[in-house]
């Protein structure tokens, strides 16, 4: 049964129910706006959210979204009107004689040329290890496949034996203190599983570096002709390793004794070939402490050095291509001597060698 206003008319009553007609139409309108706005909302603003984003991210740099902003190219040893060419009066047929704190070349002699660095690869060996090794106690099998060629080629080794479990921390040092190729090709296959791509790794650390003549074929600095750098190149690879403190350790130590395993219970005692040569203290004004020598028919010998003078600046010296190993070590000796700024002979010495 309906139920009216009393007295209501019919007229009213019409009027009454159109009225309530038009507010609920209006009613659904209103609600049916508001769930399309809900919807057109849904898939708008997740879009526009998504396009921010990628404007974002387009504009911003590398490191500005959390990636590694790639390492500063050392920059070159710079040549003065003060640098002196060496003359023949240095063993060497390259040199390069430099003030790490200045980055100024002081001496050099053809040290844009390229030629054969023999064992003093070993230098950039020992860099990319140890920055791609994470555990230094982890260990590595040596196996014949490693040790036999490198007897056959006449190459210098630490000492390992087939089936010896030799730690990363023994194979730093084997590589650059007795110059062992079995540990250089250990740690090859340790970080990259073989000696080539672990070559690749070498070449493009050379290129972070900025260097522009220098270019590895093997680990250990057997020859081979696209096997190559400069003075100039591996002075910056020394500095660049000397940074590096746990590189610097290895370079800077004269003996040491490997862990004890099955097949060498007192451990290997490993020597270093350039301070099996020299003391160190032997120039007058600086002391050598730290380096590399080298070695083979086609390289001649080769070092690289850093040392400490006594005003309070770092050296490097590189010469390649000596006649023989003891002059390599006078040359070394003596070009501390001749151009350390506190030596009594420095200005003499000078005139000397650039004749």
């Amino acid at each position: 049964m309906n139920h009216y206003p009393i007295g209501e008319t019919a007229e009213q009553r019409a009027h009454r129910r159109a009225r309530k007609r038009r507010l609920y139409r209006l009613r659904q309108r209103i609600i049916e706006l508001g769930v399309l706005a809900v919807l057109v909302a849904a898939v708008a603003i997740p879009v526009s959210i998504a396009h921010r984003r990628s404007a974002e991210q387009t504009d911003q740099t590398p490191s500005s979204v959390g990636e590694p902003s790639p390492a500063p190219k050392p920059v070159y040893p710079v040549y003065t009107a003060d640098t002196v060419t060496l003359t023949d009066a240095v063993d060497a047929d390259y040199a390069l004689l430099m003030d790490v704190n200045e980055n100024r070349v002081l001496a050099a002699k053809g040290a844009d040329v390229r030629t054969y660095p023999a064992s003093v690869t070993k230098v950039m060996t020992l860099l990319v290890a140890v920055e791609n090794i994470t555990d230094f106690t982890d260990t590595f099998t040596m196996t014949y496949a490693i040790t036999d060629p490198l007897y056959l080629a006449n190459a210098t080794v630490a000492g390992f034996s087939n089936n010896e479990e030799v730690t990363m921390e023994d194979l730093l040092y084997g590589t650059i203190l007795p110059s062992g190729a079995d540990a250089c090709q250990a740690l090859a296959e340790y970080v990259a599983g073989s000696d080539e791509a672990f070559v690749e790794l070498m070449n493009k650390r050379a290129q972070e570096m900025g260097l522009k003549n220098t270019h590895f074929t093997n680990t250990s600095g057997l020859h081979d002709k696209d096997h190559y750098t400069t003075a100039e190149d591996m002075a910056v690879i020394l500095r660049v390793a000397m940074e590096n403190p746990h590189c610097r350790q290895v370079l800077s130590t004269y003996q040491y004794t490997t862990a004890s395993t099955s097949q060498h219970p007192e451990g290997i005692l490993l020597t270093s070939t350039l301070f099996g040569r020299m003391y160190g203290t032997e120039p007058d004004g600086a002391t050598v402490i730290a380096g590399k020598t080298g070695y083979t028919t086609e390289a001649g010998h080769t070092v690289v050095s850093y040392a400490k003078g006594l005003d309070g600046h770092d050296y490097i010296l590189v010469t390649l291509k000596g006649s023989n190993r003891w002059k390599a070590t006078f040359d070394t000796i003596d070009m501390y001597t001749e151009f350390s700024p506190l030596s009594e002979n420095t200005e003499a010495s000078k005139t000397s060698a650039a004749g």
